[in-house]
């Protein structure tokens, strides 16, 4: 019986950043302490394409009834990994397929004293000119801020070289470098690129235009012509 009395002798199951707490070390109509996540204390820089870093949620020292935490990612991010620190029992955790939200059920009554993780990695797809972006982080009908910085990216640019096509009919390849990405996308001497991600592309002022506005590491589908047949490559922008 005394495992069992996890708050009166401080020894306890740890789980999610928390510690299972006994029903009966709470006082039978006692008024609990407000409680409520805390905002992160640093806002993590994100690099797009890079690593995932994590963000850390202080505990709020209190006991929590069973219930479940919502976590939705900034804009441009996406969650890769959520560290509840489960041991003793099962918290399970749901990330969607996209990365766009998370959630953890807890399934018994907690006293949440240990951060909580979650780890957040930048979309190639950011603004080249990054900047903050907010989601948030909800327990027991609180909400929180979860904010990220992304930093600026490198204007993308071709691997190799391209010309005019009179009539302004696109850009068409010259030379493909055997070393940078256009050529591991299927880029071929004499393709004719037409559109960058749906966006029409007349000349090389106006590739070069379409992919300087995208980081460099993104990738987009590009619309070619070769040997008067029509097709898309899949092209991871090189800088």
């Amino acid at each position: 019986m005394a495992a069992c009395t996890v708050l009166a002798l401080g020894a306890s199951l740890l789980v999610g950043g928390m510690t299972h707490a006994a029903t009966a070390a709470v006082t039978p109509g006692a008024t609990m302490a407000l409680r409520a996540p805390t905002p992160p204390s640093t806002v993590p820089d994100l690099d797009a394409p890079g690593p995932a870093k994590p963000v850390d949620f202080p505990p709020d020292q209190q006991v929590h009834d069973p219930g479940q935490v919502t976590i939705q990612a900034p804009q441009y991010t996406r969650i890769t990994h959520v560290d509840p620190r489960c041991s003793g029992f099962v918290c399970p955790v749901t990330i969607a397929a996209d990365g766009s939200s998370a959630t953890i059920d807890f399934s018994i009554r907690v006293n949440w004293i240990w951060p909580f993780t979650v780890y957040l990695a930048a979309s190639t797809d950011a603004p080249l000119a990054g900047g903050r972006f907010s989601g948030s982080f909800t327990f027991e009908g609180v909400t929180v801020p979860l904010d990220v910085n992304i930093t600026p990216g490198t204007p993308g640019a071709f691997g190799g070289y391209v010309s005019n096509v009179p009539g302004g009919g696109g850009a068409r390849v010259r030379f493909v470098d055997p070393d940078l990405n256009a050529a591991a996308a299927g880029f071929l001497v004499q393709d004719v690129i037409t559109s960058v991600d749906g966006q029409p592309v007349t000349s090389p002022a106006s590739l070069n235009a379409a992919l300087a506005s995208k980081r460099a590491g993104a990738t987009v589908s590009v619309d070619i012509r070769r040997n008067n047949t029509s097709m898309s490559l899949q092209y991871t922008i090189d800088q």
